[in-house]
This record gives structure tokens, sequence and C-alpha cells, in this order.
């Protein structure tokens, strides 16, 4: 593994494969979340892994900036060629964004639990509205002066499992101080301002699909619906997984990675 910071974004990387991959982790989470997968996968991939702004190592998130617009502009400075894309609830759909907008960058996407919730709004119309109603909620925190009261909530429906108060003071303070970004991409999960959902269709590398069996119910039918969407779409399922899958069940992640990027080019 080494470490690699560039003056805004701190970069990982994990493996010693020939093939070129990028990892692209959640929010609150940080690039070492892929430690795992990249162990499992480090004969075949070599991993770069950013993390976002407010991040890991990153630089402090700048009130304003849309988060995921930044990470694409930092992705393409960093990238010489194509990469396989592996990406986690928001990076998820980061991942699905760079494969739309520069398609010649990307030869699969393995992607566990991508926010991708609209759509599900044709299969399961009322989960849509149970995550909408959530997260404003989530938002009224925030906006009223409570980033705590806002990221616990938003933890306790998409954390590990963890109760609140298990979590020691220096997390529930880093997550606090993280909660902006989480704001501030709904406009790219909720509104969708980078015209993602209208465009799944120009997606035609190779592509799983990823869910937990115990996730929020949401995540079945949003990933249902982003499988049928894109051109060469494929649904797995990882039982005893949750949202945070990626990490507890690296392993089984991985095998679907490594299954998917069998198929690209």
């Amino acid at each position: 593994m080494s470490l690699d910071f560039d003056g805004k974004t701190y970069w990982r990387r994990l493996g010693e494969g020939a093939r070129p991959a990028l990892a692209l982790h959640c929010n609150l989470g940080h690039s070492g979340a892929f430690r795992g997968i990249g162990a499992e996968l480090g004969d075949l991939l070599t991993i770069q892994a950013p993390d976002m702004p407010g991040h890991g190592r990153s630089d402090a998130y700048q009130a304003g900036t849309l988060a995921g617009q930044f990470m694409l502009d930092a992705i393409l400075e960093k990238l010489d060629g194509p990469v396989d894309v592996i990406g986690h609830s928001y990076g998820g759909l980061l991942g699905l964004r760079l494969a739309i907008e520069r398609p010649e960058m990307v030869r699969s996407l393995s992607l566990f639990e991508p926010v991708t919730m609209l759509a599900a709004k044709d299969r399961a119309p009322e989960e849509v509205a149970k995550n909408d109603a959530h997260m404003s909620k989530v938002i009224a925190l925030y906006e009223a002066g409570d980033p705590e009261g806002a990221v616990r909530m938003f933890v306790e429906e998409w954390g590990d499992g963890t109760p609140w108060e298990q979590l020691n003071a220096e997390t529930r303070a880093t997550f606090a101080r993280q909660v902006p970004v989480v704001v501030a991409s709904q406009k790219d999960v909720l509104e969708d301002i980078g015209q993602v959902m209208p465009r799944l269709g120009q997606v035609a590398v190779p592509c799983v699909v990823m869910d937990g069996a115990l996730s929020p119910p949401i995540m079945k039918p949003a990933c249902d619906g982003l499988a049928a969407m894109v051109k060469n779409g494929r649904r797995a399922t990882i039982a005893g997984a949750g949202h945070m899958g990626a990490i507890t069940h690296a392993r089984a992640v991985a095998a679907e990675v490594r299954q998917t990027i069998g198929a690209a080019a």
C-alpha cells in the first residue's frame, strides 16, 4: 500500500496487479474502507482510492462546493488511462457518472448499493417517498444548526448497525464534521443534478450492481432498477450484508468484482 497527497485530495494505492482500478468510498467513509477488497484483488488490480473532501486525509470540504463534481475533476486529473471502477454508495453514483461522461475511461463497473434511489421510483414509489422523508429530516436538522442530530439520524439508517451511543466520541465528532458533505450530496442523490438517471442507457460496460440482504428496503428496488437500465447490468445480493457490505463482506464483494472484470475487454 502507498499513499499520495496532491495538495487537495489524498490517494491510497492498494494491490500490485496489472489492471488499474479506481475505488470510490461512501459518505462518512475513507479510502481505507477498500483494504479488504484490495487484499482480495491485489493479484489482479492496482487500486487507486481517493478520500472525498472532508474525509480521511483530504482537505476540508468547502461549503457550497458540489462534492461530486469536485471528485470527478480530481479523478480525471489523476487517471492516465481506462480503469475498472469499484464504487460503494455515493461512490457508486460517482462511478456511474464517470462512466457516462467519460466512457473511454471506464472498463467495468462494480457497484455496491449505489445510491440510485430514483431508479426505484417506478418499482417502489413508497420506499422512495420514505427515503425522501428521512433525508428531509436529516437536512432539516442540519439546517437548524444540529449537525450531530442530523448525522445521527443518517447513520442510524445507513451505518453498520452500531448504535450511536456505542460510537466513540472521536468518531461521532468526525461524522458531525462530515455531515455537510452528506447534505450537499443529496443534490446528486435526490435531485440528480448530474443527470445520471436519463443517461443510464449509455452505460455499456459490464456492470454488477450489488446489494446486501439486510440493507434498508429501498436498496433492492433501487439496485434492480439500475441493473435493468444499463445495457450490460447484472445483479448480485450478498448474504448477511447490510449497507456496509463492501467493508464487512469484502471477500464476497471482491468475488463479484473479479467476475465482472473477467467479462470486460
